[in-house]
């Protein structure tokens, strides 16, 4: 859950380069297509900056002819991907983001790139900078071949959406008597929102499977800080807790205010009970 800048590279440059030494028949076929191309991103990208993904049905259905759509996927599995390929360069200028980080998720390595609306369904968009996300492969896989059919459906698209500036993403830590205590995720929409943007949220929270991800990640963080806590009294910890959540949240290109660890420290400096000797028990 974390925005990124535009990509710097147009969909001329990176199509163009790609098909570059395609063979004769190919790159006949693949020339003729490339105005298609550059007129399929502009819709996306007048569709992707309001949200409407969801509105670019007809453009699942261009081009008819069944060779061209091939040779348009092929353009990005074989002709940007590989590290032999002419667009590969571009393809790892694409992937590169700061932190490394994956996007969707904010957690895991970047190590590919999601097409927002998928290839096989879009083959126009195969290449198409702005439709290509830099991600891990789970984030990757969870995603899929997932089309929005309501404004509502469509996940967050890091170029286009950015939360940095309100808090979405919450923690709370459950004592049960006889049982472990336990820390979960949610969403919580700021008051006011977007009633569709609140549901975009949410979409992508429940898609990438957040709250699996970030709570066994903040059990880990709670054992890891546990021995530094000791050694304190509850103010001191407090303290430690509340400097820890800021520290997180000043970076606003690592997550800031959704970070999962400012969602961990904030909820666990409110906590008299961990505060007192509950965070022993992690």
């Amino acid at each position: 859950m974390r925005s990124l800048p535009l990509p710097s590279l147009s969909a001329r440059t990176v199509y163009r380069t790609s098909i570059s030494r395609a063979i004769p028949r190919h790159k006949q076929r693949l020339d003729a297509l490339e105005q298609a191309v550059l007129n399929a991103a502009d819709v996306f990208e007048a569709a992707a900056s309001v949200a409407a993904l969801h509105t670019l049905k007809d453009l699942a259905k261009k081009p008819v002819d069944e060779a061209d759509r091939t040779q348009l996927t092929k353009t990005y599995t074989s002709r940007l991907v590989p590290e032999s390929a002419p667009g590969n360069a571009l393809y790892n200028v694409l992937k590169k983001v700061r932190h490394k980080i994956c996007p969707l998720c904010g957690h895991r390595d970047v190590s590919t790139l999601d097409h927002q609306l998928p290839k096989m369904k879009y083959p126009l968009l195969a290449v198409v900078p702005i439709n290509l996300v830099p991600a891990c492969g789970i984030c990757n896989g969870l995603k899929g071949e997932h089309v929005p059919k309501a404004a509502s459906e469509q996940t967050l698209h890091p170029y286009y959406d950015d939360l940095a500036d309100q808090q979405w993403l919450f923690a709370r830590l459950k004592w049960t008597e006889n049982r472990p205590p336990e820390i979960t995720y949610f969403i919580r929409p700021p008051k006011g929102a977007d009633r569709v943007l609140a549901a975009r949220v949410i979409r992508h929270f429940q898609m990438f499977c957040l709250a699996e991800l970030y709570g066994p990640n903040a059990v880990r963080e709670m054992s890891n800080i546990r021995g530094i806590l000791r050694g304190m009294n509850a103010a001191g910890r407090h303290k430690y807790l509340l400097l820890a959540e800021g520290s997180v949240l000043v970076d606003k290109d690592a997550g800031g205010q959704n970070h999962w660890k400012r969602s961990l420290f904030q909820t666990l400096a409110g906590d008299s009970g961990y505060l007192e000797g509950g965070f022993d028990q992690f």
